[in-house]
């Protein structure tokens, strides 16, 4: 089963983090920059993928296990709201090459756009559609920020979001950066739109040429039921470029290149 996620996956730069919490107005507007920042700096890159895809019975049993190694691609794009293209190498599947008829329809449970999905950020910034809750945490050097969507609210633009839609992020408090985030929207709208019912991401910092970002390290998602889960860790993030064409048909050295 494959099914999309749509949650907000920051990369930035690592800054140096200090004890206080900051109102929830000030929390955002540094989430929001730091997304700003996100979509203008970080390059294209490329990270080996770890991923365990699993379905279990209703007493929690694992009945189908599967293990994959593969190469993970983000691409940058030119659409400002979608900045990230995720592109997948497979390179084995338990231990094997994958057939040429593999697809991902046939693992237990896969998902899309666990490391690059992107929610619109224009979502931080509707905040008349969620009720908030802000607490210290880690004696002052992190702070937990929740949304839950308000269940009636008038505005047009709320009515946009998925029903059930309840995000916790786990945050420096000072510049905003992320350490967790996770996801979680009506069981319904998950069926009804083939998306994910959980999705959740760990950050650490990595090091692409001489810049260090934060980016994720480990993702996991489950369905409603938590009868078809995934889990998926990163690593050896560099950064990639791309196919370069000048003429239709004409390629150049320098294609399809990965740099330390």
């Amino acid at each position: 089963m494959k099914t999309l996620l749509a949650m907000a996956v920051f990369f930035f730069p690592v800054v140096a983090g200090c004890q206080g919490t900051p109102s929830l107005d000030v929390l955002l507007d540094r989430l929001v920059a730091y997304a700003n920042q996100y979509q203008a700096t970080l390059p294209s890159l490329s990270c080996d993928e770890q991923i365990t895809t699993q379905a279990l019975n209703k007493k929690g049993k694992v009945t189908w296990d599967v293990k994959i190694q593969s190469t993970l691609r983000e691409v940058r794009t030119e659409d400002p709201n979608d900045p990230f293209a995720e592109r997948r190498e497979f390179k084995s599947i338990d231990g094997h090459r994958p057939r040429r008829t593999f697809q991902t329809s046939q693992l237990p449970y896969f998902v899309e756009g666990g490391f690059a999905g992107l929610v619109i950020f224009k979502r931080w910034e509707q905040r008349e559609c969620f009720d908030y809750a802000v607490a210290a945490g880690d004696g002052g050097h992190t702070v937990r920020l929740e949304m839950t969507l308000k269940p009636k609210s008038t505005n047009p633009a709320c009515a946009k979001l998925p029903a059930g839609f309840h995000r916790i992020v786990i945050a420096d408090p000072e510049t905003g950066r992320i350490l967790h985030t996770e996801r979680t929207i009506a069981p319904e709208e998950a069926v009804r739109n083939t998306e994910v019912y959980f999705g959740g991401i760990d950050y650490a910092p990595q090091k692409l040429g001489e810049q260090t970002f934060w980016l994720p390290s480990r993702f996991y998602s489950h369905d409603a039921e938590n009868t078809e889960r995934m889990f998926a860790t990163y690593s050896n993030c560099h950064r990639y470029v791309g196919e370069l064409k000048i003429l239709p048909g004409v390629s150049f050295p320098g294609e399809g290149q990965e740099h330390r």
